[in-house]
């Protein structure tokens, strides 16, 4: 069982520190907790890596509190026209994110500074950073504990990542629902983000990240459907990408990998539970964004980018373009040449395939029908 006062009581004596800042973070982590002893049915690795994540989370936002106490002028620093790749999951946001983070210009949260923020990385030893090896010892184990997941998912220690990890530091993430069944906290969650001060937070640290080493933010993570509303009032200058893939396919996608997230942490995950966890999901990241969207566009003119991944397979020199007149930022020749190279060092399929089956999570296609329907339509996509 996980203990909270516990948990609190390890990262205080790990760190030394004492200050965890805004105390908003103690409800969902008391929500997290409950749900994770409630009803996550963990095994014994299951349990571990709960206790990990959850520590990693409470020793970094006192850390990161820490830093900024004693450098308040980072968050001075203004954070000028991020871009947020916000579509929905297996819809093609890694490869465009992979693809940004070619060029040298933008600063995408790569995997080892996201994990390991404080002190901030700086320009002169960005690509030499003792914690890059200390997370690529960490990237390798993962085959061992999620076997499959590189056919799923790009991972690197130098590679972008998704910002969820930010929000891991007040609780509010959905990577603990993606790991385990916990209904309770993923259903308040989906209901309490899009009016919590989390980007407040998420700002902040992008404001400690970029303090030593500039450049223009590329952030990618499917779970901001839920935030467009808070993000363009914090960053009321951001560029919102929205990718599109025929829902027949990023549904089932979805479905397989979130199984194989949850096998190494609950023994004979149930299918059915892991199709009803995702659609619920999907329903909460969709009604929320197309509902705000709806509201927001007419305000925001001139920030919404949509991206149909087929469109981007076949010829992703448009999308970039198309973004980067968005940005009103020149795409260099460098950037180009990077981005070629990349292209064609990663064809669809380098990994090997993913196959995936509605039937196999007791999905009905009519499910999907009657919630993606309508957004196949205004977004002209088909449904398979």
């Amino acid at each position: 069982m996980l203990n909270e006062q516990r948990l609190i009581e390890e990262a205080i004596e790990q760190t030394g520190l004492r200050d965890f800042g805004d105390e908003g973070f103690r409800e969902p982590l008391g929500r997290l907790v409950e749900a994770l002893n409630t009803e996550a049915q963990m095994n014994d690795f299951g349990e571990l890596r709960a206790q990990m994540t959850i520590n990693a989370g409470l020793r970094h936002r006192l850390q990161i509190h820490h830093y900024l106490q004693r450098h308040p002028q980072v968050l001075d620093a203004p954070v000028t026209r991020p871009v947020f790749i916000v579509g929905l999951p297996r819809t093609g946001t890694t490869a465009l994110h992979h693809l940004l983070n070619c060029d040298p210009e933008n600063h995408t949260l790569r995997l080892w500074e996201a994990q390991n923020p404080v002190p901030p990385p700086t320009t002169e030893t960005y690509h030499n950073d003792p914690r890059i090896q200390q997370q690529r010892e960490s990237v390798a184990l993962t085959e061992t504990f999620l076997p499959g997941f590189s056919r799923t998912h790009l991972i690197d220690a130098e590679a972008p990542d998704e910002c969820y990890m930010l929000l891991n530091r007040n609780f509010m993430s959905v990577e603990y629902s993606a790991l385990y069944h916990i209904p309770s906290y993923a259903n308040w969650l989906y209901a309490q983000l899009p009016h919590s001060d989390s980007y407040a937070y998420h700002k902040q640290q992008l404001q400690l990240l970029q303090s030593q080493h500039v450049g223009n933010w590329v952030l990618k993570a499917p779970f901001h459907q839920l935030g467009l509303r808070a993000i363009l009032h914090t960053y009321p200058d951001a560029v919102i990408v929205q990718t599109h893939r025929a829902p027949m396919q990023f549904v089932a996608s979805g479905c397989s990998f979130l199984a194989l997230l949850r096998r190494s942490g609950t023994d004979n995950p149930d299918m059915a539970e892991v199709g009803s966890d995702w659609m619920d999901m999907l329903r909460a990241y969709t009604e929320t964004f197309e509902r705000d969207r709806a509201e927001l566009e007419a305000q925001y003119p001139n920030q919404f980018l949509d991206l149909r991944h087929d469109d981007f397979v076949a010829d992703p020199w448009a999308t970039i373009e198309a973004l980067y007149q968005l940005r009103q930022l020149p795409l260099s020749a460098a950037a180009r040449q990077n981005m070629s190279q990349w292209l064609a060092a990663n064809p669809q399929g380098k990994h090997g395939r993913h196959e995936y089956c509605l039937a196999d999570y007791r999905i009905e296609p009519a499910e999907v029908e009657s919630l993606f329907g309508d957004y196949a339509r205004r977004y002209g996509v088909d449904m398979n």
